[in-house]
């Protein structure tokens, strides 16, 4: 009876494994799959597409003074000769972590995006409230009016391709 119970030990172990191994398979599938539209995502951003979820404001085709229409190609021209050029200094809700690593959420108005310290530089609600929030440090990001989802990451990169359109990179 010893034998009969060993049998069905190893064939729970061989089971098990193979169980595991399937997991582990799939897991590793769907996170290569995840990874390729991340990457094809930001390689369309960085040809010129802005998503939906990043800010942006209109602007003329035929712009005053030095500066030129910048980040949208020519096919996302949209009637009465404007586009949306993506905003560098939107009001977001911003939830990171401080020096001491705790969570604080406050409400952002951006002043300056720093691409090479990778730093956002902005204010808050309040008079004096200026923050300097390294990207890396920024657990999530949402837009202030809306409360739409925004992605930080897409939003450095889009601003990057603005000013590198612009001649400013």
């Amino acid at each position: 009876m010893s034998t009969g119970a060993a049998h069905w030990q190893i064939l729970i172990a061989v089971l098990t494994g193979a169980l595991l191994l399937a997991l582990m398979w799939a897991w590793r599938r769907v996170a290569g799959r995840r990874e390729m539209e991340r990457r094809i995502e930001a390689a369309r951003v960085r040809s010129g597409h802005v998503p939906l979820e990043i800010p942006t404001v209109r602007g003329g085709t035929n712009p005053s003074g030095d500066s030129v229409p910048d980040t949208l190609p020519e096919w996302f021209i949209q009637g009465k000769g404007e586009h949306a050029i993506v905003d560098e200094t939107p009001r977001i809700r911003v939830r990171y972590f401080d020096g001491q690593d705790r969570k604080i959420e406050c409400i952002l108005q951006v002043d300056q995006l720093d691409l090479q310290k990778k730093i956002i530089v902005g204010h808050g609600e309040l008079p004096g409230d200026t923050r300097r929030l390294p990207l890396h440090r920024i657990a999530s990001a949402r837009i202030a009016e809306s409360g739409q989802r925004f992605n930080i990451d897409t939003w450095v990169e889009a601003v990057r391709v603005a000013r590198r359109r612009r001649g400013q990179a």
